[in-house]
């Protein structure tokens, strides 16, 4: 049975294919295929393009985006598809002067480029031509450049001082984003100096909205710069308490400023910056649907804008985790200050990319730091014994959870996959009653976690304990995600150790379909067919098993069993 995995804090970003701007590709080469062609061909600008086919295929972007910008010095390489692909990789990349260099030779090639004009909009605000959004913008067939008109435009129109204007170009998200214009409203009268309307403004964002770092922070920063510091101070108590413990590093912050008699800036001084917002806004709204490489996109243009957009600089380092590129994400979070109350969780993930990048005691000792600045808060030693178990080190896991739960004051639902990941690592260091009474816990706050029932469940028929208990939850398992290999390979497998072998080899031929590079799993079907009488088939998926990535004692277990057999390998 497979050892599944959870994540704190919840999923990172995933992006996907650029929407509505996808490369129009051939069926790719194999990548042996277009690395030799590459080395054949040398330094030419021909073997660049073929290296930059490569990397972009597995993912290496910013290779990739060097190889074509290598390609484009022959004039006989340039065509609108090479340029096409500089263009988007370098919005990707957040190069945004190289996008628009590639953006004026795909038009001067006859060709055109999605966000064009979003591009261009967002230049004209870096420079400060507000006149030219509007014009750029008025086209707005597109859903991404629908969305963005209201904020840009607003903001062009407050860097001419035409606040009357900026109330015109949010009108129609009146009704449907009243919570983006409000936020927008506020930062825009907190820049122009009306501090009634905009503490109106936020507080109305607060009570649909709820409370959000960057909010507290806007909000914060308005109270502090108009000498409000009692409000400011109930404000980051309350978020500190109720939401997120970054509202600790606000009041220390606050402190700071009170003894040094320094004011604290607004959170928006410029259009520049409040455009900056807009965008982040924004690409925070597609984040929550979709992730895909929009998202990207507008944190770099929004970065572009105002490159010390924190907020911004995590959305590209969660994009830089999920293409694998850890140690530029470590880079970017490294690079978020301490003082930042986004410092914290800036480490937390740190510390996951250096364990990716094989510095493993270095991850460990940040997570020890981590949980020693917040002495009351555990989420810390859950990230240290995901990580310990992560590389089998159970040992040291158990002691990590355990210490987790120690801080809880009264353990809530919210906490059941500490219990289980404890059970876990109790279970593989063979401390079974310890591991039973930890994943009886996590179902009494989570009865149908589908996990949970799993692993316990298999746990239990594998002992030859609570048979028909066990194979209830591991029914109910199957049912609440029945497209899981690995649950259904434990219901196939439980009905193998209770010797139904017909209904055992349904159930594993199914969890083969789901799951046919498991090597457990094919090795299971071996097993199940060979005791229904199908021992040729039987053996196929032993030899398949064995070409599969698999530990030594499975190997061994298997080729034993092509050897004499299943009934003899058994009995040895």
């Amino acid at each position: 049975m497979s050892v599944f995995t959870f994540r704190f804090p919840p999923p990172r970003l995933m992006l996907t294919a650029l929407t509505g701007a996808v490369f129009a590709l051939s069926t790719p080469a194999p990548a042996s295929e277009v690395k030799a062609a590459a080395t054949e061909l040398g330094q030419s600008a021909a073997g660049h393009y073929l290296a930059g086919r490569h990397a972009e295929q597995v993912g290496e972007d910013a290779n990739a985006l060097s190889f074509y910008a290598t390609a484009a010095t022959d004039t006989q390489m340039v065509t609108s598809d090479l340029y096409r692909r500089i263009y988007f990789l370098s919005l990707t990349e957040g190069r945004i002067g190289d996008a628009l260099g590639a953006l004026e030779k795909i038009e001067s090639l006859g060709d055109k480029a999605p966000f064009a004009n979003l591009l261009r909009a967002v230049h004209a605000l870096k420079i400060g031509k507000y006149e030219n959004v509007g014009e750029l913008l008025k086209d707005r067939q597109t859903s991404l450049p629908g969305l963005l008109y209201p904020p840009l435009v607003a903001w062009a129109q407050i860097g001419q001082n035409d606040l009357e204007g900026a109330l015109e170009a949010l009108e129609e998200t009146n009704k449907s984003q009243p919570i983006l214009r409000n936020y927008l409203l506020a930062s825009m009268y907190d820049m122009m100096g009306d501090r009634q309307q905009a503490e109106q403004h936020y507080l109305r964002v607060l009570q649909d909205s709820g409370m959000s770092l960057r909010l507290v922070e806007l909000l914060g920063r308005h109270y502090e710069h108009t000498g409000e510091t009692a409000k400011a101070r109930e404000l980051y108590e309350k978020f500190a308490n109720e939401s997120d413990l970054a509202g600790l590093a606000m009041l220390a912050a606050l402190e700071k400023r009170l003894k040094t008699k320094k004011r604290a800036k607004l959170a928006v001084t410029t259009p520049q910056e409040g455009a900056a917002e807009g965008l982040f806004n924004i690409a925070r709204v597609l984040q929550s649907q979709s992730g895909d490489d929009r998202v990207l996109v507008l944190a770099h243009l929004a970065l572009f804008l105002r490159p010390d957009l924190e907020p911004a600089k995590m959305v590209v380092a969660a994009a830089r985790e999920s293409e694998g590129r850890h140690s530029e994400a470590a880079a970017i979070y490294e690079r978020i200050a301490k003082s930042s109350p986004l410092s914290w969780n800036a480490r937390l993930q740190l510390a996951d990319n250096l364990d990716r990048m094989d510095r493993t005691d270095a991850a460990i000792r940040l997570y020890e730091t981590l949980a020693r600045e917040r002495p009351k808060q555990e989420t810390a030693l859950v990230e240290k014994g995901r990580v310990l178990r992560r590389h089998e080190r159970f040992e040291e896991a158990i002691v990590a959870y355990s210490d987790a739960l120690d801080r809880l004051d009264k353990p809530e639902h919210r906490h059941w996959p500490i219990y289980y990941a404890r059970g876990i690592s109790y279970e593989q260091t063979q401390q079974w009653p310890k591991a039973e009474a930890d994943f009886l816990k996590a179902l009494e706050f989570e009865p149908d976690q589908p996990l949970v029932l799993n692993y316990l469940g298999y746990s239990w028929i594998d002992q030859g304990m609570h048979l028909e208990r066990a194979l209830k939850m591991i029914e109910k398992a199957v049912e609440l995600r029945p497209r899981d290999g690995y649950i259904v390979d434990s219901l196939g497998w439980g009905l193998y150790r209770l010797e139904q072998f017909d209904k055992a080899v349904t159930k594993l031929e199914r969890a083969v379909m789901l799951r046919p590079a498991d090597p457990v799993i094919n090795d299971h079907l071996g097993d199940a067919l060979w005791q229904v009488g199908r021992k040729r088939e039987a053996r196929f998926q032993w030899e398949r098993a064995r070409t599969l990535e698999t530990d030594e004692k499975l190997l061994k277990l298997i080729e034993r069993k092509l050897a004499v057999g299943l009934d003899a390998a058994t009995q040895e």
